[in-house]
């Protein structure tokens, strides 16, 4: 919300209007067995995936897009968090129609 408010607070010049909100919420943590994350994300798996369905209240509530990027990607058990090649790609290539309709392109 603090975000929202912020971008939606800013002085634009020549009075433009604030620009259109798209929230975006992430892929679910995956478990990996890497030891430098294994405990820093223990849990993590579970709580992530509450995530999408509280941004996509606050987008409703607030009046904003809203996508559910673990619909097309998942994050790497490398690390579990991050996405790799393949799964940005597929979460650009699902955006971008989104954005463009956003951006009246």
């Amino acid at each position: 919300q603090r975000l929202i408010d912020i971008v939606r607070g800013h002085d634009y010049p020549f009075d433009w209007p604030a620009p259109q909100i798209l929230i975006v919420a992430p892929p679910a943590v995956t478990r990996t067995d890497n030891a430098e994350f294994k405990e820093m994300f223990a849990g993590g798996d579970d709580a992530s995936k509450r995530l999408a369905p509280q941004y996509s209240a606050l987008a409703d509530e607030a009046g904003c897009g809203f996508f559910d990027a673990g619909t097309v990607a998942t994050t790497t058990p490398l690390d579990g968090v991050h996405l790799d090649a393949e799964n940005t790609r597929r979460l650009g290539q699902a955006l971008a129609p989104l954005v463009r309709v956003m951006l009246s392109l």
